[in-house]
């Protein structure tokens, strides 16, 4: 893990202790921020929004918004956080960026619950004197009444449909690093992205449909973990590993959850199980074991867990690491120059600038046994 240098983490500790020292005396005592000539951008909501010349003070409200600031490498700006960061996970294959928060960072005061479309408590954010609030996941007439309330500028960035890296989050990116002074790292960002999705492309666009087998991606989180039947078409670590998902020949992209019997129909050659749902999937098996027995992709050992790329939005890093574990798993030719596990620590390096150590918690096989949970390792 990167590890925090000595000047960062007593700034970090000095400013928490300032923030107290505030929350303390009482808002009536608190100075305004500190508004200098700054500039106007127009952010993903189509708003134009004057940013101050210089951001040295911001607070991250809504799922996905410390992410973006987490991979520009701007978290010592921080200088107040939601409840719902502290107390979720800090797997650094579950949710990356939280390995970068330290304990100083976690001690911050907190502003609100979090949340997709949760406000946070104007006075608290008030207290903290932020430059920016740098939101994701509010109503756009949410965000004016937040600015309006604080007096500190909003700024609205977007993931696009949840669950997927749209255009949307890579604009978002672009422009919060040009916000923060950090569009050089912006770039190098962006450069990474296009780089890895278009080897992922290199190796399997050639392919004929009839070498694709069929797969079917099932267990996905969407606003919280469910079993199975809980797929998505144009699923993205399948697409950008050129999978054909079962679920893109029902209908549009998008979340939606199939009936058992059309899986069994489908029967997919390859099954991926996302181990968000893990706990669900092995509370199924108990109860309905023949349903497992019954695909022919359980009972030859072609099922395999993915990683919870979808954890307060988007992890864009884990999707990466999905697509070319899906990628080698169906089609080993392919990818016969990639180890997993040595590519995930490279590309968590390459978005948060730290390796992670331990071995990877999913892309390995399943194995659905007669009595007892799911084999997950």
């Amino acid at each position: 893990m990167r590890i925090i240098g000595k000047r960062v983490a007593s700034a970090r500790s000095l400013r928490f202790a300032a923030v107290l020292a505030l929350v303390a005396s009482g808002c009536s005592s608190c100075p305004g921020p500190q508004r200098a000539s700054g500039r106007t951008v127009r952010d993903l909501a189509g708003r134009q929004v004057t940013v101050p010349e210089n951001v040295e003070r911001l607070i991250a409200i809504g799922p996905g918004s410390l992410r973006l600031v987490a991979y520009l490498g701007a978290v010592d700006r921080v200088v107040g956080l939601e409840e719902m960061e502290k107390r979720m996970a800090r797997d650094p294959y579950v949710r990356p960026y939280a390995a970068t928060l330290d304990d100083d960072f976690l001690r911050l005061p907190v502003v609100g619950a979090g949340g997709a479309g949760v406000l946070p408590d104007a006075e608290r954010v008030m207290l903290c004197r932020p430059d920016l609030l740098v939101v994701v996941a509010l109503d756009p007439g949410q965000v004016d009444n937040l600015q309006e309330r604080t007096g500190v500028p909003a700024l609205y960035l977007s993931y696009g449909e949840l669950g997927v890296w749209r255009a949307e989050a890579r604009v978002s990116l672009s422009l919060l690093g040009e916000v923060l002074g950090l569009g050089e790292r912006a770039a190098r960002l962006e450069a990474a992205i296009s780089s890895l999705q278009e080897d992922l492309e290199r190796r399997t666009s050639d392919l004929p449909e009839k070498d694709r087998p069929f797969a079917y991606f099932g267990g996905l989180s969407y606003k919280g973990s469910h079993g199975l039947d809980s797929t998505e078409a144009g699923y993205l670590a399948g697409r950008m590993a050129g999978a054909r998902n079962l679920a893109d020949t029902v209908g549009p992209s998008g979340h939606f959850f199939v009936d058992r019997e059309k899986i069994l129909a489908w029967n997919p050659d390859f099954l991926f199980i996302d181990a968000s749902s893990r706990l669900i999937v092995d509370e199924d098996l108990e109860h309905n074991r023949d349903f497992y027995r019954l695909l022919d992709a359980s009972r030859a050992g072609r099922a395999y867990s993915l990683l919870p790329y979808n954890a307060y939005n988007t992890n864009v890093e884990l999707a990466l690491i999905n697509a070319y574990f899906i990628g080698k798993t169906l089609y080993p030719g392919r990818f016969g120059d990639v180890e997993i596990a040595e590519k995930a620590r490279d590309i968590i390096e390459t978005f948060l600038g730290f390796r992670p150590a331990g071995e990877l918690p999913a892309c390995r096989p399943l194995r659905f046994p007669e009595t007892g949970p799911v084999e997950w390792n």
